[in-house]
């Protein structure tokens, strides 16, 4: 059986699934999309022919994958109008169960920034690394979103 990292393929599955799925369902509001894209990654990791030097880049490279998914996915003839946010999708907030309708307002690149940095506890060099920015544009997006999701909540109080 193929192994990447020193982890099998069904161990890597179970440990990175909920991650890879949270990412493609606030990119593409759509839970079967999401899953299908998932799916999609990690066809392409049986693919891959260059081993990793550990697993954090292991991990590093499937949210990378999964996010250039996501892209190709809004280039793609699949794409339809935007799903509304339904109750399904509020895993994506891991234990805290807690998911701010607002954050499926912010265009998809502020959507991952947030993902990674809140959810995923990445620095903005590591985002920048995954998104191929510049790590003074994540700086300064993050800061933005802030201020936005700072509005958001104070005109809901």
């Amino acid at each position: 059986m193929k192994s990447f990292a020193g982890l099998r393929v069904h161990e890597i599955v179970q440990t990175y699934s909920d991650t890879l799925i949270r990412i493609a369902v606030q990119q593409t509001k759509n839970m079967s999309e999401a899953e299908e894209i998932v799916q999609e990654v990690y066809m392409t990791l049986m693919r891959q022919k260059k081993p990793f030097d550990s697993e954090v880049h292991l991990k590093a490279w499937l949210i990378k994958v999964t996010f250039n998914k996501c892209k190709d996915y809004f280039k793609s003839s699949r794409v339809k109008k935007t799903v509304p946010m339904t109750e399904e999708m509020t895993f994506i907030a891991k234990e805290e169960q807690i998911v701010l309708p607002e954050i499926f307002e912010l265009d998809p690149n502020e959507r991952s920034i947030v993902y990674l940095h809140y959810y995923e506890g990445y620095t903005t060099a590591e985002i920048a690394n995954l998104l191929d920015m510049k790590v003074n544009t994540v700086g300064s997006k993050l800061r933005r979103v802030r201020m936005k999701l700072k509005a958001f909540l104070e005109e809901g109080s």
